[in-house]
């Protein structure tokens, strides 16, 4: 999962969407070191790191490290890991508590961290390389790195890209290229940066298998929740599309959706990216006051009765933003507002017939999220009376359309993971 998702009434009377505070010429934001960089926040912030990954026979990867502060009290940290392949239907998961966490090192700075259970690091020398070791028991090791193909992104440039912030807007309190703005509202913010893009290999040992990974493809995204876990949103949506490296295509389509809670608006921020050819041509946006862009739309809802929710009978994905051109720091939006990329990806998901239980094309799994919240996270939050969230996790083959500008229309075949979390 993409990060701890729960619900209440806030106080907080504003909030400010990153989706509204840039220009579209303006969606790229380039990565600072900082940027990825391990916060380790006291008080109340959820922070992670989470490396995904699609085979080319349609596998998932998934390896996390979740660093969750409860005011006082030690963090809790854990580390986990799924393994999905849909052919032999080989599920495994794993989740085990961090001891000894430590980031940066001698040589490394705080890009890197270690446990007794992994090392994740990232050579100064080779900044757009992660390396992982992880051990999450006898059964279940891995070894694997994760090379950037394209630029890292967040949703607009300086110190306040890439944030929502929750409550009254404050004043900016740092100067363009120095580190993040973590103060800029009164109760909070949220904050993702992406790797949207990336070459993964390496091996799996999962009992008596051992699996070794070539070629795949997948994102890496850092996340900080800044706020109290249960103010935050009411619902989000994830997706992340990858094609795989043989074909030439390399496209991957990455989004992420999340609607605040009822006091802070309900509004709806979405944001995301187009990478054709290994390269990255658009950061999208939309959401509240944004016109098309970038949407999740669920539609043919059914009723499920294990979780009480309407979940989906399809999702229909779309984004569309100004076309990226150029290389490394000179990767510029196109000065014309004609020169648009975009991408659509219809899921259909749903298999039980009128009557029958909710089911649904390539669930993984129905996450039930008091289930996975650490035991002091979990005293901490209030949820409302009867409120139990639910993740929804789904991977299959699917086709994009993909339109970039002087390209025309392709169809691109490729494996899509994606997430749809229901709090309240």
């Amino acid at each position: 999962m993409s990060s701890w998702f729960v619900s209440a009434a806030p106080t907080g009377p504003n909030f400010a969407g990153v989706h509204r505070n840039f220009a579209q010429e303006a969606f790229y934001g380039p990565l600072v070191q900082e940027d990825t960089e391990w916060l380790c926040a006291g008080g109340f912030v959820t922070e992670t790191q989470t490396f995904y990954a699609t085979t080319e026979q349609g596998e998932l990867i998934m390896c996390q490290v979740i660093h969750s502060s409860v005011g006082v009290w030690y963090p809790s940290i854990q580390f986990t890991f799924r393994y999905v392949n849909p052919t032999t239907s080989k599920h495994v998961w794993k989740s085990t508590a961090v001891t000894n966490f430590t980031v940066g090192g001698a040589k490394l700075d705080k890009r890197s961290s270690k446990s007794d259970q992994f090392t994740i690091t990232v050579d100064p020398s080779k900044p757009n390389v992660y390396t992982i070791q992880g051990k999450y028991d006898d059964e279940t090791q891995i070894s694997l790195t994760y090379e950037a193909l394209t630029p890292g992104w967040k949703l607009g440039a300086g110190p306040r890209g890439g944030m929502s912030y929750f409550g009254q807007l404050k004043p900016a309190t740092t100067q363009p290229g120095t580190p993040p703005d973590l103060s800029g509202g009164a109760d909070g913010y949220c904050v993702h940066r992406f790797w949207p893009r990336c070459a993964i290999k390496g091996i799996l040992r999962l009992g008596t298998d051992v699996i070794q990974i070539e070629d795949a493809r997948g994102t890496f995204i850092h996340a900080i929740q800044g706020m109290r876990p249960n103010v935050l949103a009411s619902a989000w949506n994830f997706a992340n599309f990858q094609s795989p490296a043989s074909g030439g295509e390399g496209v991957a389509l990455t989004m992420m959706e999340f609607t605040s809670c009822p006091a802070y608006g309900s509004h709806k921020v979405n944001i995301g990216s187009i990478v054709v050819g290994d390269k990255l041509v658009a950061v999208v946006a939309g959401g509240d006051g944004i016109q098309g862009g970038s949407v999740a739309l669920h539609y043919e809802a059914v009723n499920d009765v294990e979780t009480g929710y309407d979940a989906p009978g399809a999702i229909k994905y779309t984004w569309e933003g100004l076309t990226l051109s150029g290389e490394g720091d000179n990767l510029k939006p196109s000065a014309s507002s004609n020169d648009i990329s975009s991408a659509e990806i219809d899921q259909k998901l749903l298999t039980s017939k009128p009557g029958e239980p909710y089911a649904t094309q390539g669930l993984v799994e129905k996450v039930d999220v008091l289930g996975q919240i650490p035991y002091l996270l979990k005293k901490f939050v209030n949820y409302a009376a009867g409120t139990k969230p639910y993740i929804y996790t789904w991977l299959n083959p699917v086709d994009a359309k993909v339109v970039t500008p002087g390209q025309g229309v392709k169809t691109v075949k490729g494996t899509l993971f994606s997430e749809a979390t229901f709090v309240s």
